[in-house]
């Protein structure tokens, strides 16, 4: 709100200034684009609640389309590995962006250190921050879901080692950077097993509050069909950052 006055004021207050305008969220003052993907670990332990996500998914949307209209679309992938068949992740996403590119590309988890493919979420998160297929002026949003900490190389659990951490940082600090540069809004869902430290917790939360985006805890148990209905509609009709104060541009009077 500061930022808003300040820009307001020094407008008004000079001669010959450019009019400060808002620009309509999503390409749209009226039913903004929004592209989200839904983007899972595909660990083992992640199939029980690739079902559940999956359960919920059209009731999550269709109640998120009823409290604000958008022009949604949803992508469901899986970090690179196996899928969960019978479930929406039945793609991955280094699968999913060889065939937007028709070539194997080189992506962020086959650069050193390299770890488990299938749990490397903020590799994928720079992957798909640059290389998804984007609506031009649509709000974008990924939506990461793991039990695992965020880099499938060098895990630091509470056993884990000072130079484990920086490998860890590094990883979710490239992530980070990707979705800035692309204005994309990265929310997160970690389920706890209580296995992970503090540090892991901590970088869930910087990348989403570095993002735009929002991150959730929860125990195993709290995973269900009705827990994703009720989260779903609010990271859709929050992925671009509640469409309220948009970027200011202007023109000339």
């Amino acid at each position: 709100m500061f930022f808003l006055v300040a820009v307001l004021f020094t407008a008004f207050a000079c001669n010959k200034c450019e009019d400060p305008i808002l620009v309509p969220c999503g390409g749209s003052a009226t039913k903004p684009q929004v592209d989200l993907i839904i983007l899972m670990d595909q660990s083992g332990s992640m199939g029980a609640f690739a079902d559940s996500i999956s359960a919920a998914a059209s009731q999550g949307i269709a109640m998120a389309q009823a409290q604000c209209d958008t022009d949604l679309r949803v992508q469901f992938l899986g970090v690179d590995g196996a899928n969960f068949a019978g479930s929406a992740f039945t793609t991955s996403h280094r699968a999913y962006l060889n065939t937007l590119a028709g070539t194997s590309l080189t992506l962020a988890g086959d650069i050193a250190p390299i770890g488990h493919a299938t749990e490397q979420g903020a590799n994928a998160i720079e992957d798909l921050s640059d290389k998804f297929d984007w609506r031009p002026d649509a709000c974008k949003a990924i939506f990461y879901i793991s039990d695992e900490e965020l880099d499938g190389c060098c895990p630091f659990r509470i056993w884990g080692s000072v130079s484990e951490l920086g490998n860890e940082t590094n990883e979710v600090n490239s992530a980070i950077k990707a979705a800035q540069d692309n204005s994309v809004a990265v929310f997160s869902h970690l389920i706890d097993y209580g296995n992970l430290s503090v540090e892991m917790f901590n970088l869930y939360q910087k990348l989403s509050d570095q993002t735009g985006g929002t991150h959730i805890k929860s125990t195993p148990a709290a995973v269900t069909t009705k827990y994703y209905e009720t989260l779903l509609p609010n990271i859709i009709c929050n992925a671009c950052n509640g469409c309220t104060l948009n970027s200011i541009l202007t023109k000339k009077n």
